[in-house]
C-alpha cells in the first residue's frame, strides 16, 4: 500500500513538516490505484499520506501520470507541499493537477516545460485558497503574459515567502510587474530571478521593490542584462533597506560607472552580508572604491568579483581585504 512505502522510505522534519522523499515505486502505486478507478480506495490512499511534503523530482514523471497522481491527491484534505521539480509534466499535466492545487502550501515545478497557460492554471487555483508559501517554476517557457500571473500570485496570497521564477523568457515587462507585485507584498524573503531579461527598466522597477522593503531578504537578478545604469539604482536604493542580506548580480555588464554607488552602499553598513558581482565588467579601478569603503564596514562577510576585468598582478593590490574575493 501507498502507506506501508511511505513508512519504509526516509523521511525528515523541515520547516515546512515532515518530508519524505518517494520513489519511482510509488508512482507506480499511483498508477495501480487509477487504474481500478475506486473513489473508495483513492481516499483511502489519500488518508495514507501523512507527510505533509512530497518530493517527487526526478521520477521520470510523464503528464499522463498527473491524472493518476491528482486521482488520490484530490481527496486529501491536509494542505500539502508537492515537489515534482525536473520532470515532464507539461501544460497537460498541471491542468491534470488543477483539483488538489488550491490546497497546495509548497509548489515546485522547476523544469517541466511549462508555458503560460500552466501559470493561469496555477494563479486561477493558487488564489483560491492563498495558503501557498513556495512556488518554484525555474526553467520553463514562461513569457511576461505568465509572469504578470505570477505577479498576480505574489500579490493575491498573504503567506508566499519563496519564489523560484529564474531561466524563463521575461523582460522588463514581466520584470516591472514582479517587481511592483514584491513591493507591495509584506510575506515574501526570497525572490530568484536568474537568467531572464529584465534589463535596466526591471532592475530599476526592483530598485523601487527593495526601498524600505520589510521582509525582502535573499535577491538575484543574476544574467539579466543590466548594466551599470540598472546597478546604481539598485545601490542606491539599498541606502533605503535594512533587510537584505543576500543580493546576487552575476553575469551582468556592470562597469565602472556604478562602482562609486557600489562603495557608497558598502561604506553604509546596511545590513547586506552577502554581494556577489561575478563575472561583470568591473576594474581593478572600480573596485578600489569598494575595496577602500570594505575598510568600514562591519556586517558584509564577502564581495565575490571573480571573473571581472582584473589581471592576476592586479589582484594582488587587493590582497589585505580578504572579503573582496576573486576565486
Amino acid at each position: 500500500s501507498v502507506k506501508s512505502h511511505l513508512q519504509g522510505l526516509p523521511t525528515f522534519e523541515g520547516n515546512e513538516g515532515k518530508k519524505v522523499h518517494v520513489l519511482p515505486n510509488f508512482l507506480w502505486i499511483i498508477r495501480c490505484i487509477y487504474e481500478t478507478g475506486s473513489e473508495r480506495i483513492a481516499r483511502t490512499t489519500a488518508k495514507g499520506i501523512t507527510a505533509s511534503f512530497i518530493k517527487l523530482g526526478y521520477c521520470n514523471v510523464y503528464s499522463g501520470d498527473c491524472t493518476a497522481i491528482n486521482f488520490v491527491l484530490q481527496h486529501r484534505q491536509k494542505l500539502l507541499g508537492l515537489d515534482m521539480d525536473n520532470n515532464n509534466i507539461g501544460d497537460y499535466g498541471v491542468n491534470q493537477l488543477r483539483p488538489s492545487i488550491s490546497r497546495m502550501t509548497i509548489v515546485r515545478l522547476c523544469v517541466n516545460n511549462l508555458s503560460d497557460s500552466s501559470v493561469e492554471v496555477l494563479a486561477e487555483e493558487l488564489c483560491r485558497h492563498r495558503v501557498i508559501k513556495v512556488l518554484g517554476l525555474y526553467n520553463n517557457n514562461i513569457s511576461d503574459t505568465g509572469a504578470q500571473l505570477v505577479a498576480r500570485i505574489v500579490e493575491e496570497c498573504p503567506r508566499l515567502e519563496v519564489l523560484k521564477i529564474g531561466k524563463n523568457k521575461i523582460t522588463s515587462v514581466g520584470g516591472r510587474s514582479l517587481a511592483a507585485a514584491v513591493q507591495k507584498s509584506t510575506s515574501i524573503f526570497d525572490v530568484g530571478m536568474w537568467g531572464n531579461s529584465i534589463g535596466d527598466e526591471g532592475a530599476e522597477a526592483f530598485a523601487e521593490a527593495l526601498k524600505n522593503h520589510p521582509r525582502l531578504t535573499n535577491l538575484s537578478l543574476s544574467a539579466n542584462g543590466i548594466t551599470s545604469r540598472g546597478g546604481t539604482c539598485l545601490a542606491e536604493a539599498l541606502l533605503q533597506n535594512r533587510v537584505l542580506r543576500i543580493f546576487w548580480l552575476v553575469q551582468n555588464e556592470l562597469c565602472d560607472e556604478a562602482a562609486p554607488r557600489l562603495a557608497e552602499l558598502v561604506r553604509a553598513d546596511t545590513g547586506l552580508s552577502h554581494l556577489w558581482l561575478i563575472s561583470n565588467r568591473l576594474t581593478a579601478a572600480g573596485l578600489q572604491h569598494v575595496a577602500d569603503a570594505l575598510a568600514v564596514n562591519t556586517k558584509l562577510k564577502e564581495i565575490c568579483v571573480k571573473g571581472n576585468l582584473v589581471s592576476e598582478e592586479e589582484e594582488k593590490l587587493f590582497l589585505t581585504e580578504k572579503r573582496l574575493r576573486f576565486h
